[in-house]
């Protein structure tokens, strides 16, 4: 009797033993689940492409990676989780490159008015030598830039047409509270008027600015077009969106995962530009049905302004600008 229960307690220890390993296998082959933190809605026209980023990144990492999408900062504002990120936390952050210049001042130079020309000059600017070194800056400070593409081109809307600088004069332009922003205002001849985005319809049609420059698609999704009838195209700024992730869970990740997040990043910006090409020409009409007016402008008086851009950054490194004008082939 006593050996019957010896054996007994030996194949229940046996059972847990087999039971642990299984679980720890099962455990060690399970993906890792990313956290892709959106500042756009579920409703905003590039959301689809973020979903087939997300799926892209699953499919290259041969089923080590996840990819969790939230929509509307769901998870945290861009600034706290850029902060969170460098301390670890495994989500992916959509933001504008000005984000980063918290922790590496020159990042700001991506947001620069009129450097970059088209959009390929987004992907040529963050492979390029400058670029690369400002990324490793970035990475010693716990952040990986996973990619860089285009969002779209700013133009400027108010209740006229623009056509010179001189047309600007003494108009109020809603912007961001951030030097570039207030740098990117001065640019187009007029005075900044720092305002949030959410309270931008508000200072609009109450006459607290006089204008507003944004993406197109911005531009009718926030139905500015009911208190403003005019967009001149100044395309000022050619607009990029970084995606970052903690260098210290990129490196945690395996070899496929790593590989996947490298060969997407780096493809998406060039599939990316014919997409947002596509939404631009689209939201163009719908503004146009909505009984928006649209003109060129004259574009040298507002390129040549910009040159003054970088007197306003006393941090940055010496001839950064010049360098990236050099390295993007327009010096």
């Amino acid at each position: 009797m006593k050996n019957i229960k010896i054996v007994f307690l030996m194949l229940i220890i046996f059972i847990l033993l087999a039971c642990s390993n299984e679980n720890a296998a099962d455990s060690s082959n399970s993906p890792t689940e990313l956290k892709l933190n959106l500042a756009v809605a579920e409703s905003d026209p590039t959301y689809p492409l973020w979903e087939e980023f997300a799926e892209d990144i699953e499919e290259a990492s041969e089923g080590t990676l996840k990819v969790e999408i939230y929509s509307s900062e769901s998870l945290g504002d861009t600034s706290n989780m850029i902060e969170k990120i460098s301390q670890g936390t495994p989500v992916l952050q959509d933001s504008d490159p000005s984000h980063l210049s918290d922790y590496v001042d020159d990042f700001t130079i991506f947001m620069h008015p009129y450097l970059f020309k088209e959009p390929e000059d987004i992907q040529k600017a963050w492979e390029s030598n400058t670029g690369k070194e400002l990324s490793e800056e970035l990475e010693e400070k716990g952040l990986r830039v996973v990619s860089a593409s285009y969002f779209g081109t700013r133009h400027l809307m108010s209740d006229k047409e623009i056509v010179t600088r001189d047309d600007v004069k003494g108009m109020k332009i809603r912007n961001a509270p951030t030097t570039m922003w207030n740098e990117t205002s001065k640019t187009l001849g007029g005075s900044p008027t720092e305002t949030d985005l959410s309270e931008a319809y508000s200072a609009l049609s109450q006459g607290v600015a006089d204008a507003i420059e944004s993406p197109l698609s911005l531009l009718y999704s926030n139905k500015y077009y009911e208190v403003k009838d005019h967009v001149s195209l100044t395309e000022h700024l050619v607009a990029p969106t970084t995606i970052v992730m903690s260098q210290d869970v990129y490196e945690s990740l395996p070899s496929e995962g790593q590989e996947a997040l490298d060969k997407v990043g780096h493809e998406m910006p060039d599939q990316r530009i014919g997409d947002i090409e596509q939404i631009e020409e689209e939201y163009k009409e719908k503004l146009e049905e909505e009984g928006v007016k649209f003109n060129k402008v004259e574009k040298e008086e507002f390129i040549e302004a910009s040159k003054n851009v970088s007197d306003a950054f006393p941090e940055w490194s010496p001839n950064l600008y010049e360098d990236m004008e050099e390295e993007l082939g327009y010096k």
